[in-house]
Formats: structure tokens, sequence, C-alpha cells
């Protein structure tokens, strides 16, 4: 009887995080950048929420960007979903 594989990565997150990334996700595809390219944190903050884009070949414990794509950041006021600010990573 065969086997079946373990998956390759699991994520496990509050439902409330997916909201906070499809707001930024347009910011994201406005500098032609692409999800799948990043290593995606999403930070609760007490009036804002910030999400940090690292390129997934970033190394690790790397501050700021590192790895084949330009680190990305996005931060929105949560009283109302607007972005407040976002930059690429130095």
């Amino acid at each position: 009887m065969g086997q079946e594989s373990a998956p390759t990565s699991v994520i496990r997150f509050p439902g409330t995080c997916l909201k906070w990334l499809h707001v930024a996700e347009p910011k994201l595809t406005e500098e032609g950048l692409k999800p799948e390219n990043y290593m995606i944190s999403v930070i609760e903050e007490d009036d804002h929420v910030t999400i940090v884009f690292k390129s997934f070949d970033a190394p690790p414990g790397v501050k700021g960007s590192g790895g084949t794509h330009p680190g990305y950041t996005v931060e929105i006021r949560k009283t109302d979903s607007q972005i407040i600010r976002s930059y690429f990573l130095r």
C-alpha cells in the first residue's frame, strides 16, 4: 500500500491576515512585483498593519532588501483599510 507524501510547506494564519493581503496586493502589482517571489510577514500594530515582502531567497536574518527580488513594505491603517505608505526596502 502506497504512502501519501507529506506536503512540502504548510502555513497557518488568522483569517484577518487575508484581508490585509488583499488590500496590499494592488500596490504590489502596481510596482510589477509578484507575490510568489516573496516570503510575506504580516505585523499587526495597535492602529496599523505592516506587510513586509522579502525575496524568497534572502539570507535569514538579513535586514532590508536581500536576495533576487527587491524587498517591499505596505502599511495599512486599520480603521479604514487605507494604505498609509508603501516603499522598497534598502
